[in-house]
Formats: C-alpha cells, sequence, structure tokens
C-alpha cells in the first residue's frame, strides 16, 4: 500500500507542474493472459476497459500519461469460464514522440492494480477465489498512443498498452499475467 501512496504523491506532483493538461475517457477492450503457474487449459478471450487518462506537459515539453481504469477480461474452454475484474491505476512518465507533430508517442511506465473479483464458472457450478488469490500487482507498462486534433479543441486518443503482473503483493497464490489493451478516448 505504501507504494501506491508513493505512486499517487508523484502523479499529484506531476499534475501541479503541468503546463499542458488533458483529460480523457477511454474506452477498449482487454485481453488477459496467465502465466505457466495456471494449471487450467483455458483460451484468453477479450474483455472490456473503461476509465479515464490525464495527459500533462510541461514548459520543456516532456509529455508524461497516468490513467484509472476497471478492466474485465475472461478464459474459457469447452466447460469452463474463468473471469477476473481489476482496477487498475497506471503512469507513464517515459513518453517520446514518435513525429515532428507531436501525434504518436512510445510510453514507458509502472502500474498497480487491484484484484475486484475472479470467478470460475465449471459447468454452472460458480466459484470465487477472489480471497485465494493476491490482490495487488505491480510491474511494466509499455505503449504507443496517438491524439488526433487540434490543440484546444476535442481530440482523439488511440492506444495500444501492455501491462505485466510481474509483482503480487497478499496473502494467497500470486498470479503472473500479462493483459493488452486497446483503447479509444476523447478529450474532455
Amino acid at each position: 500500500m505504501r507504494h501506491l501512496l508513493i505512486l499517487i504523491i508523484c502523479f499529484l506532483a506531476g499534475t501541479i507542474c503541468a503546463q499542458n493538461r488533458a483529460i480523457h475517457i477511454v474506452l477498449g477492450t482487454t485481453i488477459g493472459t496467465l502465466g505457466s503457474n495456471n494449471k487450467l487449459n483455458l483460451t484468453p478471450r477479450p474483455g472490456f476497459t473503461l476509465g479515464m487518462e490525464y495527459w500533462g506537459k510541461n514548459a520543456k515539453g516532456n509529455a508524461w500519461s497516468a490513467g484509472l481504469l476497471y478492466s474485465a477480461f475472461r478464459r474459457v474452454n469447452e466447460t469452463q469460464k474463468e473471469s477476473f475484474e481489476y482496477l487498475t491505476f497506471y503512469s507513464m512518465p517515459l513518453m517520446w514522440a514518435l513525429d515532428k507533430k507531436n501525434q504518436w508517442f512510445f510510453q514507458g511506465g509502472l502500474f498497480g492494480n487491484y484484484l475486484l473479483g475472479q470467478s470460475l464458472d465449471d459447468n454452472g457450478n460458480v466459484i470465487n477465489d477472489t480471497k485465494k488469490l493476491q490482490r495487488l500487482y505491480f510491474g511494466p507498462s509499455v505503449g504507443i498512443a496517438a491524439r488526433f486534433g487540434q490543440e484546444g479543441r476535442s481530440r482523439v486518443l488511440l492506444g495500444l498498452r501492455n501491462d505485466y503482473g510481474a509483482i503480487g503483493f497478499g496473502s494467497g497464490t500470486a498470479q503472473r499475467f500479462n493483459t493488452v489493451s486497446l483503447f479509444a478516448g476523447i478529450e474532455l
């Protein structure tokens, strides 16, 4: 929890120093895969993501972004369906423009998420294992994003991000995972 507090303080300090700010409402799809420690033979299926993303730029022109998202994804086979729900906070302090118009960006940073729920539906028998799993995860996050539109008007945001849940905290079994999110947003 202390690590999450440090991330939030860094986010707020960056927000205060930002000269150019924008908030985006984002909606997208997420697909999640679990590491080899998972014994079930389940195939990942797309889920959805909904949240807000904040972009800032300081006086030197250095850009960064941060966001808070709700994500849900599932994995299935012929008889079973496993569902996951997460609340994710991420910070992308490393952003490099990929073109001269500053529309395309490569992003790098960290994310943390909190497992809201996990359930396994086995032929109609639903088992909730949320309390048996570690609930807090941290790891690296990388992505590519594009902002289209004119300065001072609503812009469209498109992005592709990959989060790797490398470190888990809390009692219970660790679930190493990788999520890939494709999202679109509109600037407020």
